[in-house]
């Protein structure tokens, strides 16, 4: 007799490799099978569900007419086995009278299925899996589709949910049935390297998980990404070790930082103002803590104008920010003035502060609430036209942000929607109110010198909703940040409704050197305008640009092409820092 035996409860470990045991093969006597015999016959006997016709196929080795060889009865009784329907498998022999012998194979068939049950899975929808499984309730439990099924469970926990887990146990009732015992992943230890600047603390804040969490990738990416979008890294890459178990891993976080900080300083002289020096430092990451700081200080004959600012995204373990900024500048202006709206030139002073509270409401959104308060007096010629006065801001605003960039997006999106309401303190008090939208949306359209063609377009637009907008108020559009090929605040850009659109095509050229091919159009409309979209082909423009990524960041160079009053093409030269938009 040739018999092979499967334990109803079988120990999955690792490889969830099952060892089969295979008994001996118990011959005749040596007086029965003195003389070799030969088979006459084979038959299968025991199958009820499987078609015999399956079985038989898995019978090689041993043919009729051929010589008893134990061997050959032995590997197709493995054969049989190893098709993995059956508990049991028995070859047993039968003396004809004639003098042969007839084999019979006799198997008893694994239970049907009765139910699957996969435990220690978290929150995972294991039911998912259950369903996609080869296994089904309802048939003939097959050995080698179990297995199968369950070498696949990690791979689908991590392709499809981002979990690492494994199978630790397999237990088979003799009712059919089966409960996959799993063990989570969990994080044991969060290592980070190559922050020399930026602090510990700065790093894990971003993070939404800690030791001893389960590792989900998932999780890991988008907190990463989050930690990438801060700014101060030029790139972020982790790796997993296994930790002191192999249900335990040690996350190590890689970072390359990057010039978060910046100070510049000159000295100049102007037929206005006589001669000057100026002082401009900031850093995004002041002393590795995440907080913005900034100063600017220029002094001239007569005049002092400084900007200090600060910001920090933690006041509050919640992620509630905290900012702060005092001013004091001087700026040009100009106006339109009495009956014959004649131009009148001047100088605007203001000395103001304002302060903000910042809320994140998820992954990639924030709210925020800001009051400003500022002084406005004036000097030259616009003096006899507008007198001091006070003004108090409040507002508040969302913002989205889903670019997968903080400096070079090339997929995602930005939106900002901000509404304010002012009050103006003069003889008599005043109010207004306006609102105003950017969104930007990034595309990459195809591959190019091993870097991506980026179809970047931004549209704003903006209104006062109630009462008249201070000049301070009124929205400007031109110059190197919105409208390309025309002057910042030049007539018909000034107004309390705009409308703006840039699109922008960015493509590599060269290592560090990339173009950019853009379009521009744009209006303002004052307050006693109504809003006409056919007048904004009146100021559009088109051009060109240079990128270059330097260690100091990225400088742009533009060359943008505007109408002028006689409507022909005129074009300006345009330096800046970063993208546009």
């Amino acid at each position: 007799m040739i018999q092979k035996r499967r334990r109803a409860q079988i120990a999955l470990i690792l490889s969830l490799a099952v060892l089969l045991t295979v008994s001996g093969l118990q011959t005749a006597s040596a007086q029965q099978l003195q003389n070799v015999p030969i088979i006459r016959a084979i038959a299968i006997s025991g199958n009820t569900n499987i078609d015999t016709a399956v079985i038989e196929q898995a019978v090689t080795r041993t043919k009729v007419n051929d010589l008893f060889v134990d061997q050959n009865i032995s590997d197709d009784v493995k054969a049989i086995y190893n098709l993995g329907y059956f508990v049991d498998v028995v070859a047993k022999w039968q003396l004809l009278d004639d003098g042969g012998i007839k084999i019979i194979f006799e198997v008893i068939e694994n239970p049907k299925i009765v139910d699957i049950i996969i435990e220690g899975a978290g929150t995972l929808p294991v039911q998912e899996f259950i369903n996609t499984m080869q296994s089904k309730q309802g048939e003939i439990l097959n050995f080698n589709l179990l297995l199968d099924d369950l070498r696949e469970f990690p791979t689908w926990a991590y392709e499809q949910h981002g979990i690492a887990i494994r199978p630790v146990n397999l237990e088979i009732s003799e009712t059919g049935s089966i409960l996959v015992e799993t063990a989570l992943t969990r994080i044991e230890e969060i290592v980070l390297e190559g922050n020399e600047k930026t602090k510990d603390n700065v790093i894990l804040r971003e993070l939404s998980f800690a030791p001893g969490d389960i590792l989900d990738f998932v999780e890991v990416s988008t907190s990463l990404q989050r930690v990438f979008m801060l700014g101060y890294f030029e790139e972020i890459n982790y790796s997993i070790q296994e930790g002191k178990d192999p249900d335990s891993a040690v996350l190590t976080v890689l970072m390359k930082e990057q010039k978060t900080g910046s100070a510049d300083f000159g000295a100049g002289y102007s037929s206005k103002n006589g001669l000057f020096g100026y002082i401009d430092i900031s850093d995004d990451n002041f002393l590795g803590n995440g907080q913005r700081a900034n100063i600017f200080f220029e002094i001239g004959r007569g005049t002092r104008s400084y900007r200090l600012g600060f910001y920090e995204p933690y006041l509050l373990s919640d992620g509630t920010s905290f900012g702060i900024e005092l001013y004091n500048e001087h700026d040009d202006i100009q106006g339109k003035y009495g009956e014959d709206e004649e131009t009148v030139t001047g100088t605007q002073h203001v000395l103001g502060g304002n302060v903000s509270l910042g809320r994140r409401l998820g992954d990639y959104s924030r709210f925020n609430l800001s009051l400003r308060a500022d002084s406005f007096k004036f000097s030259g010629d616009i003096d006899e036209y507008e007198n001091p006065y006070k003004l108090l801001t409040i507002g508040a605003g969302i913002s989205d942000n889903t670019t997968n960039h903080p400096f070079k997006p090339s997929e995602g999106y930005k939106t900002n929607f901000n509404f304010e309401t002012g009050f103006r303190f003069n003889d008599e008090i005043s109010t207004y109110s306006k609102v105003t939208v950017f969104h930007s949306r990034y595309y990459e359209l195809f591959e190019l010198f091993d870097d991506n063609v980026v179809l970047a377009v931004r549209g704003m637009g903006g209104r006062a909703l109630t009462g008249k907008l201070p000049n301070s108020e009124l929205y400007r559009i031109g110059g190197s940040e919105t409208l390309r090929g025309y002057d910042f605040g030049q007539e018909g850009l000034v107004g309390d409704k705009v409308l703006l659109v840039n699109t922008e095509l960015r493509f590599p050229i060269y290592d560090f050197i990339s173009g950019v091919v853009f379009a521009d159009i744009g209006k303002a409309w004052e307050p006693d305008q109504n809003i006409d979209l056919t007048e904004m082909l009146d100021s559009n423009s088109f051009g060109l640009g240079v990128r270059l990524d330097t260690p100091l960041g990225l400088l742009r160079l533009d060359y943008g092409w505007g109408l002028n009053e006689e409507a022909k093409r005129e074009g300006q030269f345009y330096f800046g820092l970063g993208h546009t938009f």
